[in-house]
């Protein structure tokens, strides 16, 4: 009987190996796994995002892969760099043994809104994935603070004598694919057509044609093209402004509303602004804890360079003349 249990044990080792060995890993960070599926589900969360892929690249070139289902490979590697950077500050508040408050929450929540542009868009993503969002900013914030916080105070005051600073704008776009189209468009709107109408029947952007070219609200800092910010800043509101290029084609641009955001939604830029919060110390931290890591990749994923004044993960190289792509094989979860 003991050399049953004996050889049961060993075999229950043996199998323990083999499935551990079955759970394909992205990369794993001073020993903590990052296991493929969660990158494969992350990535699904941000493909099934319309609206926000509207925000960060309307033609979705730099974000899909050639094949159905697949990714481009340097947007994988953008999102794995996020997910090392934010496993990292994970590790070191739980070495130091901070807490994340409901206030820390709080803010995350409202940071993460703005940065994705806007509240209708953080809904569009799936429930687990804002928790996620929401969890692993806050741990920024807490970490950020304990290399020294901000004066709420002095950052009114900051506030109050920049406001020009904090402006938010809400616009509404018509995407076209050449400066003759988008001449057609100008004059259609310029003989009394209705924008709306318009966006909906023309636009090459399908999150934001859908609702008629709106695009939301967004700050100077938010992560649209130049081009696009630069004219949402400067034209008037309320008139249709000249079409401008960018990387995905045309934009006849009309500004809805421009006003300076209340302290409260722009709390973050205002302390990025100030270069205080702790902002400066984290992203040495930050630079320091990369050159020390222990990083090992998934190949498929790419490699780590530590070479770099700043490490980071780098996509896969593809042969020539062809796309690298990643393909998420894991279904995400349920939420």
């Amino acid at each position: 009987m003991r050399r049953l249990l004996v050889c049961l044990v060993a075999l229950l080792a043996v199998l323990a190996v083999a499935c551990g060995s079955l759970q394909s890993y992205a990369l794993i960070v001073n020993g903590h796994r990052l296991p493929q599926r969660d990158i494969d589900n992350e990535l699904k969360a941000i493909r099934g995002n319309a609206r926000y892929l509207d925000a960060i690249d309307p033609s979705r070139r730099q974000i899909l892969g050639s094949g159905t289902g697949t990714f481009n490979a340097d947007f994988t590697a953008f999102i794995l760099n996020q997910d090392l950077d934010y496993q990292l500050v994970h590790q070191e508040v739980a070495k130091r043994k901070l807490k994340v408050t409901p206030a820390d929450l709080d803010q995350a929540k409202s940071t993460v809104i703005q940065q994705v542009n806007g509240q209708d868009t953080f809904n569009a993503f799936p429930s687990w994935y804002r928790d996620k969002l929401q969890q692993r900013f806050a741990e920024v914030i807490v970490l950020s603070k304990s290399f020294g916080g901000v004066d709420d105070a002095k950052a009114r005051q900051y506030y109050d004598a920049h406001q020009d600073q904090f402006q938010q704008a809400c616009a509404s776009h018509i995407l076209v694919d050449s400066p003759q189209k988008a001449a057609d468009i100008e004059a259609r709107l310029a003989k009394g057509e209705d924008f709306a109408a318009v966006a909906k029947a023309e636009s090459k952007d399908p999150g934001s044609a859908q609702k008629g070219g709106d695009v939301g609200c967004f700050f100077k800092t938010s992560q649209l093209v130049p081009e696009f910010l630069q004219a949402a800043f400067s034209q008037p509101v309320g008139q249709v402004g000249q079409p401008v290029q960018t990387q995905f084609g045309y934009h006849i641009i009309k500004v809805t509303s421009r006003q300076v955001a209340p302290y409260d939604q722009a709390r973050t830029q205002v302390q990025q602004a100030m270069g205080q919060g702790g902002g400066q110390q984290l992203q040495q931290w930050l630079t320091d804890a990369l050159k020390k890591a222990s990083v090992k990749m998934n190949p498929k994923f790419g490699t780590f360079n530590k070479t770099k004044s700043v490490p980071e993960i780098e996509a896969p190289q593809a042969p020539a003349g062809q796309t690298p792509t990643t393909l998420p094989i894991a279904p995400p979860p349920s939420g």
